[in-house]
């Protein structure tokens, strides 16, 4: 093999595994629920990890909202202090840096009824940030925010609760990264 094309094919491999890490998009409460009353969100979280740079993205009917809160205020339920409150039907929340998060429906008895969330964000270095993938498949209620919101949003009809628990962000990474794979074990050989 030439060397040209052996060099080729070794800097394709380190760059496809260069980009191997990518954030993930969930969606709070599915692919059983959304953000609602229904949804035990302790069983949603309880398998899932979540790092530095994924994204949450709740979705959800005018009669809820969804706030973030510190730890205090989501223990005792209490909606008089939040640190950021949107009511639009879509909101994205980007998960920056690990550490823990806490979320709850502001509408009075949402909360204590369980409609709260605690995502706890482990470190993910080297992870590069983008926005999420909202699916063709799953359009918003209204257009997403991205918090912290600029505007006011309007409230919304929530979408079809049939929306998937993840959607990876760039899912032709995984192609990219098998065939970078391929070429430096060909470049090897």
């Amino acid at each position: 093999m030439a060397p040209f094309l052996k060099a080729f094919i070794v800097l394709l491999a380190i760059a496809a595994l260069a980009d191997v890490a990518v954030c993930e998009n969930y969606t709070v409460g599915a692919p059983n629920g959304s953000w609602d009353l229904n949804t035990n969100y302790e069983e949603w979280v309880k398998d899932l990890n979540f790092y530095a740079g994924d994204f949450l993205i709740f979705r959800y009917t005018s009669f809820h909202d969804v706030a973030e809160v510190t730890k205090d205020v989501y223990t005792s339920c209490s909606s008089s202090q939040t640190i950021s409150i949107d009511k639009s039907g879509t909101t994205i929340f980007e998960l920056k840096e690990a550490g823990t998060r806490y979320f709850i429906c502001a509408v009075p008895t949402h909360c204590s009824g369980g409609m709260k969330v605690q995502i706890d964000v482990l470190p993910k270095l080297g992870t590069p940030v983008s926005k999420p993938n909202l699916a063709p498949s799953l359009p918003p209620a209204s257009p997403p925010h991205v918090f912290p919101p600029h505007v006011s949003p309007t409230p919304a009809p929530a979408p079809s609760p049939s929306a998937a628990a993840v959607t990876p962000q760039g899912v032709g990474m995984f192609a990219y990264s098998v065939l970078g794979l391929i070429g430096l074990m060909l470049a090897v050989l």
